[in-house]
Parts: C-alpha cells; structure tokens; sequence
C-alpha cells in the first residue's frame, strides 16, 4: 500500500510491504534551513501502541550514558547447554572467551530514538511489522539547536510522552497480507539481520535456539508447507521440481500428503559435473538429494539427470492440482522463488516463496514439469519452453499481469529483454547471487541522468573483474551494496550451513534472491523473480523458471521494501568498513555513531540539482518516477 500526505512544506510518503515499511521525507526548499532532521513517530493502529523510530548515528553533545548502554544489553537467552561442535570451534576461532557473556557484534553500537538523534536523511525504513496489520506514522521535522533536540529527545524518552514533540505529517498504511492469494510473497531474513537477531537472542547459537530457527525462518519455510497442505486428500495433486531436495522437514511436508491419498511426484536434480574425465568430488548435490530420498523413505520422486551432466535442474516450484468436474486433475496455483529445499537455504541465504493462485500460470508451470518428470532431453526441452513461454520482444511486449519464462532456451532473448528493462528503467533495482550477463552490465556502466540504479549482490565479482565495483560507483546514478558479514555467533552458523551443507554452486553465499525491479514506484512497475540468474547458462543450459509481474504495486511494494531492507544493511555494514565509494572505516563505537551534523548542511547534497541525492529524494517521495 501507497500513502502520501503534505502540510507546511512537509510531505510523507509510505510504502508498506508485507513485513517493512518504507518512509520517505521532502522539504520545500524554504523549510530546510535550519533543520536537523526528521524525528518518527510508529502507532499501531489496533492495539494504540506508540514508539519512535530508532536512529544509529547521534549528536556529539549525546554521548554514550550508562543507560544506553543498560537499554542495548545483550538478553540471556535459555539455549541447549551443549554447543554445537562447529559453533564452538568457530567462537575460539573469533576469540570468543570460554564461558564469556553473550556479546553483539562489532558494528552494533546502541541505538537511540529519533526524538533525540533525529534522522538526516530523507528515506528511512521500519523492518518491525506485521503483514495485515494498520500503523500511523508521524513524521516531524526538527529546527531547535542540537542540545536542545537531545534534553527534548531524552525527556520524551524518559517519560514515554509523545505530544511534548508535536507538528509534522501523519500517514496512515495497513501492510499488505502475504498469507492472501493476492500477495503471496514470503522472505526469509538473511543474513543483513544480526542485530534484530542478537538483541533478541544475544550472541547465541541458532542450532541451540529452536525458537530462533523460526525467527530467520520468518515465515518462509512454513509457507512453503502451507503451500503443500492445501493438499488434503486424494482430489488433490502435487507436482514439485527441486534442484536441491534435502530438508527433512519439507520432505515429511510431500510424505504427510502422499499419505492422505495426495498425488504427488517429484523431479530432482541428479546430474553429476565431470571433472578430467570422471565424478567431480565437489558436486555432490544428486548424491545429498538421493541420500535424503532414502532417509524419508520417499518413493514418488524420479531424478532429472538426462544430458549436459554440467547442466543444473535449478528449479524450486510446486504445483498445486485438484481435481476438475471432468475428474481430471487441473492445477490451481504454483509456489516458485529462489528457495532451495536446505537449512542452508531456509536459515542462512537471503531467499524468497512467491505462491501465484493464476490457473493460466499455474497449467504453464504443470506443462512444464512433465518435460522435467519425464527427463526429456535438452533439445527437446528447448522446443517446448519456446513454444510453452515464448519471451516477449521488448519491454512494450511484455503484457499486464504474470508472464512465466522457462529455460533452457536456445537463444539469449531473455538476457536481451533484461537488458532493455535496465537500460529503459528510470529505476532499478537489482539482486544478483552470481555474475551477470555482459549485456546486463552494459546498462550501467553509462547511465541517464535523472537515473537510479540500486544494484546488490553476494560478492564484486557479480559485477566483473576486480575493481568493477568502484568502477560503476564512478557512474553516479549507481550505488551499489555487497554482502558484508559481521563476527558473531550468527555468523558462524549461517557460515557453517552455506560452506559446508550447500552444493558447490552456493557455498558461501549470503544473497541468493534473483530480483530486478523497474521503476517499482510507479504505476506501471515491472518485476522480474525466480530460480533464474540472470546469466548465460541459466538461460541457454539449466533448468530454470522465472516470472515477469507488471502492473502489480501491491506485490511490488513486497519485493521493494525487503529489497531495501537488505539493500540497506549491507551497505552501511560495507561503508562503516570503508568498502563503499566515500566509506572510511572507523575503529571505535563513538566515532561511527557520533554522525549528526549540528546545522543544516547535511541537506546540501539533497538539493545540488542533477546529483544522485536529488533523484533519490525525489524518487522515493514520489515527485519523480
């Protein structure tokens, strides 16, 4: 949902997702002088809740107290008193103390209220809600003296009072339901959210924490099998292609419906890469995928292992089915996204669900599956996605609505359609686990003016050689945000799952969403997701599904604001470190939270016409899309 609203020069707009709230300030030209920033102000609507929104960074006349420092303390959290061999060698390896107190990470200084620490900048985000539910934002911009905003600030802080802050603009949103059929999207919480995590359960093993696998979970792993539950009995159906097959749990989801007399079949990757001429040993994913079949007793899934052996079944969908008046069964819905079936994948990797309850979409899917299950060979698979899901020609062609784009093709359209998206979009977001195409790069490496390219990725190396990151941050139009990752416990568990557990593909990575998102804050957005990278092979040789969504800005603003979300971690965690264009990297706690300017300046860059912070406030406020 989108909201906008304006009084005295002030004007607010919100888009909220499902799980994130973005907010997003413009001040007329006059209204700047003098301001400090923006304090925040989040009601729940149901429930009369109030509380300011948090700010990192603080005046240097706000130094850290003794009851800031009390407020950030790392809670004792009741976890299984046996470590897990791995964590504990991990912790040693980090320099944890034996017996020492739960700790945060090096980065997470205490946080403060932006009743006294207001925000100087003009977006920010709210990752704290719930899907469905109606919140009131406040949002007041502030023009007292520092010292003064900082004894206002605490005294509110201190009394819980928050009329004694008054003025500014209030919106009012309601998040958007993912456990609808209209906006069906699920994200995991990845590995950008350590300090959510450790404010909640301390600097403490996951793998100890069964109610902490839940919380990184965030709702994914059971939606998936929500999904699958929709199968009650023998009128039901289900079809699933999965590259990596092996989570008990989700497993036990296909056994518990086969035993209620459900239909179900299964294509699993079992391909083995060749090395010198024989079973390369790093692949080892058929050989995980059929070990965990044998584990769960599963007899309806069939390997997916005709030719290129080099070649990946890289899909991770489901088909729903029930059956028809005919006595047919007819597929009702597909779950599809980049989740793999793996704790890794569930726990450790930024990832995503999208349930689309499109019958036409859904029988696409279905016809493709039968190709899969029936391990037809790659020329003959080609044949049918070109006829199955002909890719549209440019960005004109791509029709209103859902557009599935399966692989492998024999030519590079879809790579070329991707391009014009990037190279047309006045905005554009980009998450891309692994390299992308040339083609693709092209775009950004000269872009338009007026233009925003947000472009984040596992590691630099998705962008080319070394060097290629600092190279697009020469094009100021681009900002780009990589994987960064912080010493604790959460670390080295999310470690542990993706370079041990995950196939040779994804060791190691943090960022395994496949996004691009074009001028998401119109009203004709166009959104590219899937089990796609966007790559050669995962367009010419693999398995894979993607889908175009255009004109859907409830399911858009989803995908933005967790797009953001992590987005926005990873690059102050990359800046803070000095890894970013104008990053510096500074050693103590005080230096990286004393950032507020004591006079208007930090508004300068925001109304330098033609710089990139002028497009950005702009955009996000909605006055330039």
């Amino acid at each position: 949902m989108r909201a906008r609203a304006s009084k005295d020069g002030l004007t607010l707009r919100v888009i909220a997702g499902s799980n994130n709230v973005l907010l997003a300030m413009d001040l007329e030209e006059s209204k700047r002088k003098g301001c400090l920033g923006f304090t925040i102000e989040r009601t729940d609507v149901d429930t009369g809740a109030r509380r300011w929104l948090p700010n990192m960074l603080r005046f240097d006349v706000d130094p850290l107290d003794a009851a800031d420092i009390a407020q950030a303390a790392i809670p004792a959290v009741e976890a299984d008193p046996k470590p897990v061999p791995a964590a504990k060698k991990a912790a040693k390896k980090r320099g944890a103390a034996k017996n020492a107190p739960p700790r945060a990470p090096d980065q997470d200084a205490p946080m403060v209220s932006t009743a006294r620490a207001p925000l100087q900048k003009f977006r920010w985000g709210d990752y704290t809600v719930d899907p469905g539910k109606s919140y009131r934002y406040r949002v007041v911009p502030r023009y007292d003296p520092a010292a003064k905003i900082v004894q206002d600030g605490k005294e509110a802080e201190r009394r819980r009072e928050f009329d004694t802050i008054q003025g500014g603009v209030t919106v009012e949103v309601k998040t958007e339901n993912n456990h609808g059929h209209d906006a069906s999207v699920f994200f995991n919480r990845g590995a950008a959210a350590s300090r959510a995590y450790n404010s909640r359960y301390g600097d403490n093993d996951p793998a100890r924490i069964p109610d902490a696998l839940w919380w990184l979970s965030r709702g994914l792993e059971e939606a998936l099998i929500g999904f699958i539950g929709q199968a009650v009995d023998s009128s039901y159906a289900v079809h699933a292609a999965i590259y990596e097959f092996q989570k008990p749990k989700l497993l036990e989801a296909l056994t518990r419906a086969a035993g209620r007399g459900v239909d179900v079949k299964v294509a699993y990757h079992a391909r083995q890469k060749s090395k010198q001429g024989k079973p390369d040993p790093a692949d080892k994913t058929a050989a995980r995928n059929r070990a965990a079949i044998a584990a769960a007793g599963i007899t309806f899934a069939k390997p997916r292992d005709a030719d290129p052996q080099g070649a990946i079944m890289h899909n991770k969908f489901v088909v729903l089915l029930k059956k028809g008046a005919n006595g047919s069964m007819q597929p009702i819905a597909v779950w599809t996204g980049s989740t793999n079936w793996t704790d890794g994948a569930i726990y450790g990797q930024l990832n995503l669900g999208h349930a689309s309850y499109n019958v036409k979409i859904a029988t696409a899917y279905n016809d493709y599956f039968q190709s899969l299950y029936n391990n037809d060979s790659a020329r003959d698979i080609k044949k049918h996605t070109q006829f199955l899901t002909p890719v549209p020609k440019d960005r004109d062609s791509i029709p209103h609505g859902v557009t599935p784009i399966f692989s492998p093709q024999s030519k590079l359209e879809m790579i070329d359609l991707y391009a014009e998206l990037c190279r047309t979009g006045k905005i554009v977001m980009v998450s891309a686990p692994f390299v992308l195409h040339p083609k693709i790069l092209a775009t950004f490496k000269k872009t338009p003016k007026g233009t925003l390219r947000f472009l984040m990725a596992d590691k630099g190396s998705s962008f080319g050689k070394a060097g290629a990151v600092k190279l697009l941050e020469h094009d100021a139009a681009n900002q780009v945000s990589v994987a960064t990752t912080l010493s604790s416990a959460l670390h080295d568990f999310q470690g542990r799952l993706l370079e041990h557990e995950e196939s040779f593909h994804h060791s190691g990575v943090h960022i395994h969403s496949k996004i691009i998102a074009i001028d998401p804050f119109g009203q004709d957005p166009i959104l590219v997701t899937g089990s796609a990278n966007f790559s050669n092979n995962s367009t010419k040789t693999n398995d894979e599904n993607s889908l175009i969504i255009r004109g859907d800005t409830a399911v858009m603003d989803i995908y933005i604001t967790e797009f953001m979300r992590m987005f926005e971690h990873y690059w102050f965690r990359a800046h803070v470190e000095g890894k970013t264009k104008g990053g510096k990297k500074k050693k103590s706690v005080e230096a990286r939270i004393a950032g507020l300017k004591k006079d208007d300046s930090w508004t300068d860059p925001y109304y330098t016409s033609g710089s990139r912070e002028e497009t950005d406030r702009l955009a996000f406020a909605g006055l330039a899309t």
